[in-house]
């Protein structure tokens, strides 16, 4: 009987590790475009795929950010046009998956304040509702 209880205690406590652990990683890792290491090569896999206006949605920023670039292509390697803000709205195209296997979202991004529009593909994990359904 003892021993059954360790082990459940036991099962437990790795359990809890592992839920804190993964919401560290979650919280930490979120917080920014996929890693560093792969910007360097991302830069060589910046790819430009075709993309149309599929979707009919709108997204927003997800919580805790201000603003998110949009670039050039599906990769964050690739150069940035501009940046969507939290207060914009964020006009859903279509979806794609970079080399990596993170998608991305081809979006216009509009602001309430002035109008000024910029068009191209934002990583949909900046995106609280994770982007666009419809893929490119």
């Amino acid at each position: 009987m003892l021993n059954s209880k360790l082990n459940l205690a036991t099962t437990s406590l790795r359990r809890t590790t592992a839920v804190g652990l993964s919401a560290l990683v979650m919280t930490v890792g979120l917080g920014a475009a996929p890693s560093a290491a792969a910007d360097v090569s991302a830069a060589a896999t910046c790819t430009h795929p075709s993309w149309s206006n599929k979707d009919a949605g709108e997204d927003d920023l997800r919580a805790g950010l201000e603003t998110a670039p949009i670039r050039t292509g599906p990769n964050s390697g690739c150069g940035v046009v501009g940046v969507a803000r939290w207060t914009d709205h964020v006009y859903l195209h279509c979806f794609a998956f970079n080399s990596s296997g993170n998608s991305w979202s081809h979006v216009q991004a509009v602001s309430i304040y002035d109008g000024k529009e910029v068009i191209g593909w934002i990583w949909d994990s900046n995106l609280r509702d994770h982007g666009s359904v419809k893929e490119c």
